[in-house]
């Protein structure tokens, strides 16, 4: 009786190592993409090209990285804009022609859309590191589970084999 306990419990920690195996493959190539991704973007931005290159998976949220840069590099830009153009009138006076004037305005422009840029990127490394970090977490606990399985396992294939040595008749010859 006590052998076809131990085969079921072994069929089921067989079964369940099966599971944990799938899920750190999962986790694992999970971790790697956003790894790719996380180049990406530190290495100062995602372009549309970059897009192209991008994992499948990671595909969603690079879009929405582009989307809030973007957005957020049009809003630093547009709140900071008038100060520094104020401050560079101010330092310059009437001594500017209109088109020098213009092409400092596209300067200054240009400039803070960079700096929005870059604050939407660290955001976007700093969100990046927590989410590798949980997910680090999370692989971390699921390679404890499967060494606890495995151990498991081995236990209950000892007791098994163990149960069908008792099981088996031991006949001796007597003379």
């Amino acid at each position: 009786m006590g052998f076809l306990i131990f085969t079921a419990r072994v069929h089921d920690l067989i079964h369940q190592k099966h599971e944990v195996e799938y899920k750190m493959a999962k986790l694992t190539k999970k971790i790697k993409e956003m790894q790719q991704y996380s180049t990406l973007v530190a290495n100062g931005g995602v372009t549309i090209g970059d897009l192209l290159n991008t994992p499948g998976s990671m595909m969603n949220r690079s879009m929405n990285y582009l989307a809030f840069a973007h957005n957020s590099s049009l809003q630093y830009m547009q709140q900071n804009a008038p100060m520094m153009q104020q401050m560079y009138m101010q330092q310059m006076g009437a001594q500017q022609n209109a088109q020098q004037q213009q092409y400092m305005n596209n300067y200054i422009m240009r400039s803070l859309y960079t700096q929005g840029r870059d604050r939407a990127a660290q955001i976007e490394t700093r969100n990046l590191k927590e989410e590798e970090t949980r997910l680090m977490n999370e692989k971390e606990q699921l390679e404890t589970l499967h060494q606890e399985i495995t151990q498991e396992l081995q236990s209950a294939r000892d007791a098994r084999n163990q149960d069908i040595k008792d099981m088996k008749p031991n006949y001796t010859a007597q003379a």
